[in-house]
């Protein structure tokens, strides 16, 4: 992976608890696939020395780099996008509340990457005829850049988002999608499931129905992206939708891709 000195351009509020921070490249190469990361080091801000020597104190070990899925699309080789969402439960951990309130424009800021295997093919599948994302929280990151570039480069395949939120106050990139859906109705459709404010979720009968006469499941890859912590009533997100697509749903297991 490389590491490239970039410049804030933008930092753009998404929701009470995130934002989404745009870079200036500066003409550094740094080619990626939509849906992978990047790490930062919290030890370039000076702003956060004393924090972070006394957490390294208490943990007795160095503070590793935060890992930020890309939001971006890809389509412009001068730009990276990655959006930070505060936990709803619990306090915020440093660095992304450094990130979301401690950025300005022309700040200087180290990245390292890009990583991971989540993401678009280089090319789109000449065996499939859909995708199907299944996102929850800040999960939908790393999907709205998949679904940008794809949408953009008039890949064959049809998509369908299906996000599951707390409520609507929640939801990243709402407006985005409502205007993707309306410029590309024969390629994109979308569904957000509230699940504290209208007690809707996604299971596999809500996939089913969302996908009938418009994806054919058996013949589409399925990106599946949010929080996986287990919980007294069963298993976390990513898991939860990974057995629900590879059981009844039909999407064959090597087709399945999780973050």
């Amino acid at each position: 992976m490389a590491e490239v000195l970039t410049t804030v351009l933008d930092l753009r509020t998404e929701s009470p608890s995130a934002a989404t921070v745009s870079l200036d490249l500066a003409g550094a190469p740094f080619p990626y696939r939509p849906g992978q990361y990047i790490t930062i080091d919290p030890h370039q801000f000076e702003d956060l020395e004393s924090e972070i020597r006394e957490r390294e104190a208490q943990r007795g070990r160095p503070l590793g780099p935060g890992y930020f899925s890309l939001s971006s699309d890809g389509l412009d080789p001068s730009l990276l996008e990655f959006t930070v969402k505060l936990p709803i439960d619990g306090p915020p951990a440093m660095l992304p509340k450094y990130l979301m309130a401690g950025l300005n424009r022309g700040r200087k800021v180290r990245v390292v990457g890009p990583g991971g295997k989540y993401g678009l093919p280089e090319e789109p599948p000449a065996d499939i005829t859909g995708f199907l994302h299944l996102c929850a929280g800040g999960g939908v990151a790393p999907n709205r850049g998949m679904l940008r570039h794809a949408l953009s480069r008039n890949w064959p395949q049809r998509h369908l988002l299906l996000v599951q939120d707390r409520d609507e106050g929640d939801s990243l990139f709402r407006k985005e999608f409502g205007d993707l859906a309306s410029r590309h109705k024969d390629s994109f459709r979308f569904r957000h499931f509230f699940s504290r404010s209208k007690q809707d979720r996604l299971t596999a009968d809500t996939i089913r129905e969302a996908a009938s006469e418009w994806l054919d499941l058996s013949a589409s890859w399925a990106f599946i992206c949010g929080p996986n912590l287990t919980r007294p009533d069963g298993p976390g997100f990513v898991d939860r939708m990974k057995l629900a697509v590879g059981g009844g749903l039909g999407v064959p297991p090597d087709r399945i891709r999780s973050e």
